[in-house]
């Protein structure tokens, strides 16, 4: 197959998880990869040959399914409170509680790749900071520097379920003997031994707060 019959906008392997490190990793580098298809009227299209116009067709449907976030008012409100809480966070050196930032909407209107786009900018930016190494690692150790973590709540979000996910972004064994005592603390030190800064728990609004135990995780995302 030679190069003018090949398909540019499709992209090597699945689409990435963004659920664990090395799918966020991917993500995060690959974001900006796609190409949109070509503006083409009507005349020039019908001068292609007929697996041309099957490749032209097929990167069109491709670019509407991968539109690009349009910027808003409302999207660069949030962009700059993200910005400013996340360097403000990343930056504090007291062992107190950091703030963090709840982005409410209704479906499907951007909240996830919005809120993903502004912490994969500032990984960017503090890898480039720190020549991709963690400023805060254990002296002999090579622990995976990953300054944002991305997390889907669970559906039943609970603190046990709810660090279980965290974890596992890390692929951290957790044994089922484990209690929530334990779970904490691995997830402490899961956050602090791979140098994150931010740690993003989406669909949170699955958490009902009216529950004792919704109330718990609640209470240990928020300092993480």
């Amino acid at each position: 197959m030679t190069s003018g019959d090949t398909a540019p906008f499709v992209l090597p392997g699945p689409s990435p998880a963004r659920e664990t490190l090395a799918g966020w990793q991917h993500w995060r580098l690959t974001r900006r990869s796609f190409v949109p298809a070509p503006a083409m009227d009507l005349a020039a299209w019908r001068l292609l040959s007929p697996k041309k116009k099957t490749l032209h067709d097929l990167h069109r449907a491709a670019t509407h399914a991968n539109l690009p976030l349009l910027t808003t008012p409302m999207s660069r409100s949030v962009e700059r409170l993200l910005n400013g809480r996340i360097e403000s966070n990343a930056l504090k050196l007291k062992p107190a509680t950091r703030a963090g930032v709840m982005v409410s909407g209704g479906g499907y209107q951007g909240k996830t790749e919005s809120v993903c786009e502004v912490a994969a900018a500032f990984e960017d930016r503090w890898l480039a900071l720190h020549q991709h190494l963690n400023p805060d690692a254990a002296p002999g150790c090579r622990d995976l520097h990953a300054p944002v973590a991305y997390v889907q709540t669970p559906v039943t979000a609970k603190p046990k379920s709810t660090c279980k996910a965290i974890l596992n972004f890390y692929n951290t064994p957790v044994s089922a003997r484990m209690d929530l005592p334990e779970l904490i603390h691995q997830v402490a030190a899961s956050l602090r031994d791979h140098g994150t800064k931010v740690l993003i728990l989406d669909d949170i609004t699955r958490l009902r707060m009216h529950r004792a135990d919704d109330q718990d995780t609640l209470d240990l995302s928020g300092p993480s």
